[in-house]
């Protein structure tokens, strides 16, 4: 991905990286804009309609990473909002070889397809691609 290609990947949503020092890097570097970015905070405040990637162990090799992809919002009956949510999993390392597994649990918003889900994560792995 070039800084001047769009990221808006699968249907309308937007993929937003929440903020750490990698991100940062990733900024500066290039491989992600900074409007994608949004403030760390609780993964129930991850915006609706969008892919939203959290990294761990940012300063390892190979973070972790957990995308977030939220469908649209529902208000519920006790006054908070809720939708439904499937998040996928990659990176790491396990005794110091990177995992080249993935895995995923929640549920994908009904119009999306596991094809929609791999454009996504290979956006990811490009942006994170040294």
């Amino acid at each position: 991905m070039t800084p001047n290609e769009p990221y808006v990947l699968i249907r309308g949503m937007e993929v937003k990286w929440e903020s750490n020092s990698k991100v940062k890097t990733l900024v500066r570097m290039g491989k992600i804009k900074p409007e994608q970015i949004i403030p760390r905070t609780q993964t129930e405040n991850f915006p609706f309609e969008a892919a939203t990637v959290r990294l761990r162990k940012v300063r390892d090799k190979n973070p972790f990473v957990t995308v977030h992809i939220r469908g649209k919002g529902q208000k519920s009956n006790w006054g908070g909002y809720y939708g439904p949510t499937c998040r996928v999993n990659f990176g790491g390392s396990w005794q110091g070889r990177a995992n080249d597994f993935m895995d995923s649990n929640g549920q994908l918003e009904e119009g999306l397809t596991w094809l929609d889900v791999h454009g996504v994560v290979t956006e990811v792995k490009e942006a994170l691609s040294a």
